[in-house]
Formats: C-alpha cells, sequence, structure tokens
C-alpha cells in the first residue's frame, strides 16, 4: 500500500469553469478540491472507485475556505491535500490551492464515513484509520476549530432565492454533490446583488437533498460576523453556514 502523506493535483482554468469576470466559478473551484481528494482516497482503496461493491464513501460534512485570489482562465493549478486524522467516523483533510508559488486559497474540511445502503454513519475500519497518512508536515490547520463551530440560520425575514435543482447536481452517491451547492449559493449571492465572490466561506452540511428535489432556497442575511447563508427545502436546512 503507497504511504503518500501529501497529495498533489495539477491542473489549468478552463474556459468553461470560468465565470463572467473570466475568473474560475466557485463550484469549479470545489470541484478541483473535490478531485483531489479522491485521488488521494482512491490510492487507498476508499476513493470513489468500487463504491458499488464496498457500499460506503467518504461524505463532506464541514468545509471552511479562505481565497486570497479567484484563479483567472488559463493559469496553471496545483492542489496539495493531506489528511489530519481519521478517528471514529469522521476524517479531516487540508487543502493549499497555488498559481505557481502563488497560495490562493486555504481549506480545511470534515467528511463522514456513511454505509450507502443505510444512509447512516459508520465507523471507519480500523485497518483504514491506522494505515491513512498524516500529512502537513506539522503545519497548522486553516481552521483548527472547525468541528466546534456552529452557524446560525438567517432569521424568516430574510429573502430567499430559488434554484432548480438539475439532474447534473447528483453523483455517485445518489445525492447532490456537494460542490452543487456553492453554485446555489453563488447564484443566490448574486441575484441579490452581493458579490459572487467571497473572500471567506464557510458551510455545514445538515442533511441530503433527496433525490425528487425541484429546487432549494437560499437566504442571505447580513450580519455583524459575514453573510449567514441557509440552503433549505421542505426537510428543514441542507447547509448552513457563513461567506464574507
Amino acid at each position: 500500500m503507497p504511504t503518500k502523506t501529501e497529495y498533489t493535483l495539477e491542473a489549468s482554468v478552463r474556459f468553461a469553469e470560468v465565470d463572467s469576470d473570466q475568473v474560475m466559478a466557485l463550484p469549479a473551484l470545489f470541484q478541483l478540491l473535490q478531485e483531489a481528494a479522491i485521488g488521494h482516497a482512491d490510492l487507498y482503496g476508499v476513493g470513489a472507485h468500487g463504491i458499488e461493491e464496498r457500499g460506503t464513501s467518504w461524505v463532506l460534512n464541514r468545509l471552511a475556505v479562505g481565497i486570497e485570489r479567484y484563479p483567472r482562465r488559463g493559469e496553471a493549478l496545483r492542489v496539495e491535500t493531506w489528511s489530519t486524522g481519521v478517528s471514529g467516523f469522521r476524517g479531516y483533510r487540508e487543502f493549499r490551492l497555488f498559481c505557481g508559488e502563488e497560495l490562493l486559497l486555504s481549506a480545511s474540511s470534515l467528511w463522514v464515513w456513511i454505509d450507502l445502503r443505510t444512509r447512516t454513519l459508520a465507523r471507519v475500519p480500523e485497518a483504514l484509520a491506522a494505515a491513512f497518512p498524516v500529512g502537513g508536515a506539522g503545519q497548522p490547520p486553516y481552521r483548527a476549530e472547525l468541528e466546534r463551530r456552529r452557524y446560525a440560520a438567517p432569521s424568516a425575514a430574510s429573502p430567499a432565492v430559488s434554484v432548480t435543482v438539475r439532474y447534473s447536481d447528483f453523483d455517485a452517491n445518489r445525492h447532490v454533490n456537494n460542490t452543487a451547492f456553492f453554485d446555489y449559493l453563488q447564484t443566490a449571492l448574486v441575484r441579490q446583488g452581493r458579490s459572487p465572490h467571497p473572500g471567506r466561506l464557510e458551510l455545514q452540511f445538515m442533511r441530503e437533498i433527496p433525490a425528487g428535489a425541484v429546487a432549494v432556497e437560499v437566504s442571505l442575511e447580513s450580519g455583524d460576523a459575514g453573510t449567514a447563508v441557509a440552503i433549505s427545502g421542505p426537510e428543514g436546512a441542507y447547509a448552513l453556514g457563513v461567506v464574507e
């Protein structure tokens, strides 16, 4: 089994990935991070390969991101990612995005191991937890307290934007992929006249968007700590967070 403590993914920004400002759109940016995480997990047999046979998968639960600059069309990018530990049903992962030696983005994430048949949390097998290496060479996490952070939902009076859920939003785990949430968020920011390019973004994924969902409601409310975010449906909040 490999012992690669850090994983590197190189890419360039395609025309299809940029928005009208010629910078990388939020969903494309987070798809790049997702690909790096999956690529690293695939080395240990717990990524996208063999999901059907295995019946278990990592699902993103929380993400905190600081963006120094949005990548531009044609720029060469490098994602560096590593695990900061696996415990129980949780896995912790860091991301850094570079253009040359320029740091564009830092992120901390929390993933949970789920049984895809029962859609419930499952304990990560001890052999996997022991074998998956911790990387980062002692580099501190971007958001060390990520798991302890709590997010208040916007008030009921805050304006909401309805965004359509599409077939392409669903992934191999048979739920709306987490990167689609950032598409819903960016759409709502633009429709409310806010900047579509936040410098800080944090989301906690509360529940899955069901297969029959036609649309989600994105609520935004400005406050002292940033703009509170809720992505919701009839079942309640699918995600809560903050941007600024």
